[in-house]
C-alpha cells in the first residue's frame, strides 16, 4: 500500500527525501526533491508572514515502510499570489518524483489518486480545477494525467511546460 506522509526540510527524513533519484534524462523533466522541499518551505514562510497560511504541501511517498517517492501540492489564490496560476483559486500537482529503483510499479499513478483525493476535500480554500504541468517532451507524464481526466489546455504554457485541468 502506498501513503503520503507530510515532509518538510526541518524534518530528520529530509535527507532521504534529498537523495532519492530519478534517470539522468528525468532530470530534466522534474526538479530535485532539494529544490521542492526549498520551495515549499521559503512559499509557506512568506504566505505564513503574511497571514495567509500555507500553500505549498510536499509530501514523501511510502510503500510498505519505504520511502519510494515524493510529490508536492500547492494551492493559489489570484487575490493574494503575486504572480497567479489561474484566474480564481486552484489547487496544482506540482510535482511527482518516483525514485529511479521504484519506477514501472504504477507508483506515479498511484501518488496521482492519493494526491487528488487529497486535493477534492478542498484542504487549503475551494476551488474548481486542479491543475498540472509536464515537460511537453514527457509522453509518460502527459499520459498519467490525461489516463486520470486532465485535459490538456492546448497552446498553454507555464515556463515551458504544457498545463493541464481537472475539475475538483
Amino acid at each position: 500500500m502506498i501513503e503520503l506522509k507530510p515532509i518538510s526540510i526541518l524534518d530528520k527524513e529530509m535527507m532521504e527525501c534529498v537523495n532519492l533519484s530519478v534517470t539522468e534524462e528525468q532530470y530534466n523533466f522534474v526538479a530535485p526533491n532539494s529544490i521542492s522541499l526549498a520551495q515549499a518551505y521559503d512559499l509557506n514562510k512568506k504566505f505564513t508572514e503574511r497571514g495567509d497560511g500555507s500553500r505549498a504541501d510536499p509530501h514523501a511517498v511510502y510503500k510498505d515502510g519505504k520511502m519510494v517517492g515524493f510529490v508536492m501540492i500547492g494551492y493559489a489564490h489570484p487575490d493574494k499570489d503575486d504572480e497567479p496560476y489561474c484566474d480564481e483559486p486552484c489547487y496544482e500537482i506540482w510535482r511527482i518524483f518516483v525514485d529511479i529503483e521504484h519506477q514501472g510499479k504504477g507508483y506515479g499513478k498511484e501518488i496521482l489518486r492519493l494526491a487528488m483525493e487529497k486535493v477534492k476535500t478542498k484542504y487549503f480554500g475551494d476551488a474548481n480545477w486542479c491543475f498540472a504541468t509536464y515537460d511537453p517532451d514527457n509522453a509518460t507524464s502527459k499520459r498519467m494525467f490525461a489516463t486520470y481526466g486532465f485535459e490538456e489546455e492546448v497552446g498553454r504554457f507555464i515556463d515551458g511546460e504544457a498545463v493541464c485541468k481537472i475539475g475538483i
